[in-house]
């Protein structure tokens, strides 16, 4: 009893990840509140076009909305605060805030993997099903496994917020880093934290390493279709209805496994943080411009709808 009369719970975490940036505090405000701005405007946008665009609501596109979605949800969970650290000079966020904010990234993440994975079935079932594409996958398909996805990753990501809101801390709670994130809070808790790390390992494996697998194996059937085209006409013109999904998974994975497998150690902090600040901020800005830079749906779209804009308000 006179050991758990000594552990404290405290309310507030002092967060590090600016201290040795104070003299370029203000222009990377400025730097990521134009990224930010740019990220929202791009993916609202996307998302409006997919709603309103009869010619986008197909399942490929449908996927892209719910992709972009995430991406935006993940940045707003995170820059926010971060600009206002910035702005302070100083990160504190409260343990509530805190748990908050890593289940959101988690969810998101999870769920955006999963969806990566599905857009991935739909580009095989393209390619090599082309015939029986429209029998096994639709549009009602779509909305029920993706809001199963969503269902299923907030059930998970719920069990984990009950174990991190329930971590008994032993003194001042600092993290090196530029948000909440799992690993290093987790590691701060004085309890018993080998339950929470072995869903956490479960939850790894089974919503993000094994979705991994299914991609990697959906693409060598692709290749494999593709390599068996006979004109190189044909074959560049089917692997263009691929590429730009293949651009962000590559993109998406080598990102997410560097996280993963860089050592937190004070050696290679510096570049951790700067590839966490690469990926919460300039990969949700980009993939919405690889998906939309040559995609000729989604630029006649976009025209429609300014037509459509300057009839009503012309």
């Amino acid at each position: 009893m006179a050991h758990q009369k000594n552990l404290t719970l405290k309310d507030e975490i002092l967060i590090e990840g600016f201290e040795n940036l104070s003299d370029y505090r203000i222009p990377l405000f400025l730097l990521l509140l134009i990224i930010y701005t740019l990220t929202c405007i791009e993916n609202i946008l996307i998302i409006f076009l997919v709603c309103i665009s009869p010619r986008l609501h197909c399942p490929m596109y449908i996927l892209i909305g719910n992709l972009l979605f995430c991406e935006f949800l993940y940045t707003t969970d995170l820059v926010p605060l971060i600009l206002q650290h910035m702005l302070l000079g100083r990160g504190v966020i409260s343990r509530l805030g805190c748990s908050i904010q890593l289940s959101v990234s988690g969810c998101v993440t999870i769920v955006e993997t999963l969806l990566l994975t599905l857009m991935s079935y739909d580009r095989y079932l393209a390619i090599c099903k082309p015939l029986r594409y429209s029998v096994l996958i639709h549009n009602r398909l779509c909305f029920y496994v993706v809001t199963g996805f969503w269902v299923i990753t907030l059930a998970f990501i719920t069990v984990v917020f009950y174990f991190v809101i329930n971590l008994q801390f032993c003194g001042p709670l600092t993290i090196d880093h530029f948000y909440c994130d799992f690993t290093p809070y987790v590691s701060l808790a004085c309890s018993d934290i080998v339950p929470i790390v072995l869903l956490g390992l479960v939850i790894s494996i089974a919503l993000t390493i094994l979705p991994f697998f299914l991609i990697v194996l959906s693409y060598l059937f692709i290749i494999f279709t593709i390599l068996r085209i006979q004109t190189s006409e044909g074959r560049q013109k089917t692997f263009s209805t691929c590429s730009s999904h293949l651009l962000v998974v590559t993109i998406y994975f080598i990102a997410l496994f560097c996280l993963y497998v860089i050592p937190r150690s004070s050696r290679y902090l510096d570049f951790y943080k700067g590839l966490s600040f690469t990926y919460f901020s300039v990969t949700p800005m980009v993939n919405p411009i690889i998906y939309t830079l040559r995609n000729q749906e989604i630029h006649k779209a976009l025209e429609a709808a300014i037509t459509k804009m300057k009839t009503i308000y012309c």
